[in-house]
């Protein structure tokens, strides 16, 4: 027959660029080779032919590899099995992974819960839940683990480790250093990468080329790639950014967001009543038993439980006439602070001065008041605010220890409901001789701070021996009459270290913007530029900056020393 004639002709050839041609059949029960079949058997599942010419079947005998005749190249079976690749095949037997050569023996003794497949003659692997990389002979070739690794291209992989990514050489070493929340390989010298603003590319040392965020991007083809804007616009921008538009929305589209920005109030509301209700807690359950535990009548139920279905906190099973949580939904319910942020957030809406934010803004002086939090009558209340802040700050500032040096100062004045959340990092087993105090300006529950090990300290009882104050998201309450004073304190107090914790505005990012309005609704303060804090400090005297380090991409620590 043809096909046997063409089969012993690639056998013969050792063309093994003619795998190529060999396809796989619309049943993928077979393979074919210009439209015919490549041999007589068929299989239950076939995968593409690989070097040395062998592709991955399975049958009623299990998993294995056939060659270009459609014969088993083993005798062998195995629950999985995966293409070659660098003369490996990853497969899985009986729960464990690992590789094997053309003739099913196993490369390497290890095994492991997961394999790859070898690329450039390394593999990614998984072991107790977590990934690295391993050679040819299953060594593994550095001390780290990840979250997860990628595969290797032209000797850089990319590697995420609690919930950022960045990339490594195949010795494990950091090729530049910066994390982002999402990566690519290099391609053509740039990778498309991911912050808290959208997609852009980076060059080789994990710099930004360009200024703009995009919702989607691809990478660079022939000078050229595809992006999608946070518009909907699609276009293609070269290394500098400039951008040649294909397509643009209809303007209904721009409506309908505008419309969804506008009514956002809508959600904000719908998740305080559920946190309000406890009704996350109460379920799975069905309308009626719901409608009995809430004492909501059974109409005005469904309305509530349709709505906070279509903003993705529960789901309707209407297989088992169930109402239940959706992960967002456990996230909120389970959080040790978003129930307490989602009802300081309600007071944030309903705050007067937002009506009055024209009148702030032609104001030429603003200067700072005490915010609702501050004004909160009832402490059960005003606990919950503060603790919302908190959680905040706690997950802001999980970087603190490993971009922040203290390792010198033992007496440290925290300033701000924010600095809390530090003290977990502060007695760090590195730091547990260190002595913390917080400075009460402002009364707080005695329940916020009775689980903290932390001295309160008054103007009355403020000494002169401390070596670090820390303002942690702080001075942005406060107009620059009330900062100077704050830091003209230190300097009579000869505190030698300053870290000033706040979100740094550019002229070149909107990073920060939206807070600030809130910030200046709320407090009259504002959050400022790095030239501002300069011109602050240059008022006071004897202080200077002395370094800038990111915790994120909205949250910097400003490093200030005494002269």
């Amino acid at each position: 027959m043809q096909y046997e004639k063409t089969v012993d002709q690639l056998t013969e050839s050792n063309n093994l660029n003619s795998l190529k041609l060999i396809k796989i059949s619309p049943c993928k029960q077979f393979h074919t080779l210009e439209g015919k079949p490549l041999y007589t058997t068929k299989f239950l599942h076939v995968e593409k032919f690989h070097e040395p010419g062998l592709a991955p079947v399975y049958d009623k005998t299990g998993a294995y590899h056939i060659n270009l005749k459609g014969e088993a190249a083993y005798t062998k079976r195995f629950s999985k099995t995966h293409g070659f690749y660098c003369e490996r095949a990853a497969v899985e037997d009986k729960a464990r992974c690992y590789h094997i050569d053309s003739h099913a023996n196993r490369v390497y003794k290890q095994s492991y819960q997961w394999v790859g497949n070898y690329q450039e003659n390394i593999c990614v692997v998984r072991r107790s839940d977590k990934f690295y990389h391993i050679d040819l002979h299953g060594n593994k070739l550095y001390q780290e683990v990840y979250d997860y690794v990628g595969d290797f291209k032209d000797d850089i992989a990319v590697v995420y480790k609690d919930g950022k990514a960045t990339h490594i050489n195949p010795e494990g070493k950091l090729i530049h250093n910066k994390w982002y929340k999402q990566l690519g390989i290099f391609h053509k010298g740039f990778a498309i990468a991911e912050d808290n603003n959208g997609w852009f590319h980076v060059d080789i040392v994990g710099n930004a080329i360009y200024l703009q965020r995009y919702k989607t991007i691809e990478p660079f083809y022939n000078g050229l790639a595809m992006v999608k804007a946070y518009d909907g616009t699609l276009g293609q921008i070269d290394t500098t950014g400039i951008k040649y538009i294909i397509a643009k929305p209809k303007p209904e589209a721009h409506l309908h967001k505008i419309s969804a920005e506008l009514a956002g109030f809508w959600k904000t509301y719908l998740m305080n009543v559920a946190i309000e209700l406890d009704l996350l807690n109460s379920l799975p359950a069905t309308t009626e038993l719901l409608s009995k535990q809430l004492g909501i009548i059974e109409p005005n139920l469904q309305r509530l439980l349709r709505a906070l279905w279509e903003i993705e906190l529960i789901v309707y099973n209407p297989n088992k006439n169930l109402w239940q949580v959706l992960p967002k939904g456990e996230l909120l319910k389970n959080s040790s602070f978003l129930p307490q942020a989602t009802k300081m957030w309600v007071r944030v809406a309903t705050e007067k001065n937002w009506l009055k934010i024209t009148d702030l803004l032609k104001q030429k002086t603003i200067y700072s008041f005490a915010s609702f939090k501050e004004q909160e009558t009832s402490l059960k209340i005003k606990t919950e605010f503060y603790q919302a802040l908190i959680g905040y700050t706690k997950l802001d500032t999980r970087e603190f220890n490993n971009k922040i040096n203290i390792a010198g100062n033992t007496n440290i004045l925290l300033f701000g409901i924010h600095s809390l959340a530090l003290i977990e990092v502060l007695r760090s087993k590195d730091n547990n001789s260190t002595n913390l105090n917080y400075y009460n300006d402002q009364e707080i529950p005695e329940e916020l701070v009775k689980d903290y090990n932390v001295n309160l300290i008054t103007q009355d009882n403020l000494a002169k021996n401390y070596d670090l104050s820390i303002f942690c998201r702080f001075l942005q309450n406060y107009d620059d009459e009330k900062i100077l004073s704050y830091f003209k304190l230190a300097k009579d107090k000869k505190i030698m270290r300053i870290l000033l914790i706040e979100t740094i505005l550019t002229d070149n990012s909107p990073i920060g913007g939206t807070v600030d309005i809130n910030i200046m609704v709320e407090t009259g303060g504002k959050l400022r530029k790095l030239d501002d804090w300069e011109a602050i400090l240059t008022q006071v005297g004897s202080f200077k900056i002395f370094d800038v380090l990111s915790l994120t991409d909205y949250l910097s620590v400003i490093d200030i020393r005494y002269q």
